[in-house]
């Protein structure tokens, strides 16, 4: 009789551990019909932890989703190595967040990632710095996500009430779906949650001040737009007071409705990112899964060809200025 050494145990457990995480998770259930044929298809193959990651990923990407995968660190760079010449010093960074309010009183705010802690303190900063302005230009251009609770906390700065949007959840409790619904009215941001099982929970939060609600806004986006990104955009136009609120922009987004949750597997013994919900606009439309079943973005309704910053940027500035009734030159702004 074979026996199992200490080893191969181990790298079983873990591939279970990982298995059983995304049977538990995973939203798209339909992709799911073949999992149970994996649980102890390499088991035989397995030796020990490394052999076991190596047939998770097979596992995994047998999902067919971009975004369910292992994250592995990344590579350090040995200094001196060819990866690592010295430049990337010298070069300045980029803030993610940044403002300026115009001599004309048009504010401009750039919000480049929600991929980031603390990102809405920096937002909060940014905002102040324009909350005298008469209009706004919310630049989400290459902003291709992140968090998405700090993308719907971040719309309160914009809005005095509305639905923001709906996520499901498997219920990790039972078959179903759990929902989740945030919203902000004058006093609150809050998050409504109900179970399949006809359960409600109520979770009430401190909302952001509204300080640049109802002020004619422009959001400028691309096709690097995405999820949180995309989640923002279609909070804020469709509870826009209309004829206040366009979209300009060089294509169509890329239709990402879908958010991943990263998963610790026996503490720490390998990392998983598994795609745990789909998120819907307030008036229900759900923009898809990036064209890997469907794809459904958010065209501009001013579409700028060949946008490679400025072109766009003075675009939107020209239509905020005829939101505001200011005259509209072509020189230099």
């Amino acid at each position: 009789m074979k026996t199992v050494d200490d080893a191969s145990m181990r790298g079983r457990e873990l591939y279970h551990a990982i298995w059983a995480m995304v049977r538990a998770t995973f939203f798209d259930t339909k992709r799911l019909a073949d999992w149970g044929s994996y649980e102890h298809r390499f088991d035989e193959q397995i030796v020990d932890e490394a052999t076991a990651l190596e047939f998770a990923d097979e596992m995994l990407a047998s999902l067919k989703d971009t975004y369910t995968e292992r994250v592995v660190p990344p590579s350090t760079f040995v200094s001196g190595s060819s990866a690592d010449d010295g430049h990337s010093a010298a070069q300045p960074a980029v803030a993610d967040v940044a403002s300026v309010l115009t001599p004309t009183g048009i504010g401009y705010l750039r919000i480049s990632t929600f991929d980031k802690e603390g990102v809405v303190e920096e937002i909060a900063e940014a905002v102040s710095k324009i909350a005298e302005c008469q209009g706004v230009i919310l630049d989400l251009r290459q902003n291709s996500g992140g968090r998405m609770f700090e993308a719907l906390e971040s719309c309160g700065f914009f809005l005095r009430e509305g639905l923001l949007a709906t996520l499901k959840f498997r219920w990790e409790d039972g078959d179903g779906i759990k929902t989740r619904q945030y919203a902000v009215t004058e006093e609150e941001f809050f998050a409504n949650e109900e179970f399949p099982d006809g359960t409600r929970i109520g979770h009430p939060g401190t909302r952001r001040p509204p300080l640049l609600a109802g002020k004619p806004l422009v959001l400028l986006i691309n096709s690097r737009t995405a999820s949180a990104g995309e989640l923002m955009v279609c909070a804020l136009v469709q509870n826009g007071i209309a004829g206040q609120v366009l979209m300009v922009g060089s294509g169509v987004t890329p239709g990402k409705g879908i958010g991943q949750a990263e998963y610790d597997i026996l503490d720490g013994r390998a990392r998983v990112r598994i795609t745990r919900c789909h998120w819907f606009a307030p008036g229900g439309e759900w923009l898809g899964d990036c064209g890997q079943t469907e794809r459904n973005g958010i065209e501009p309704d001013v579409l700028v060809e060949g946008d490679r910053g400025p072109e766009a940027l003075k675009v939107a500035a020209d239509e905020l200025k005829k939101m505001l009734g200011m005259p509209v030159s072509d020189g230099a702004r």
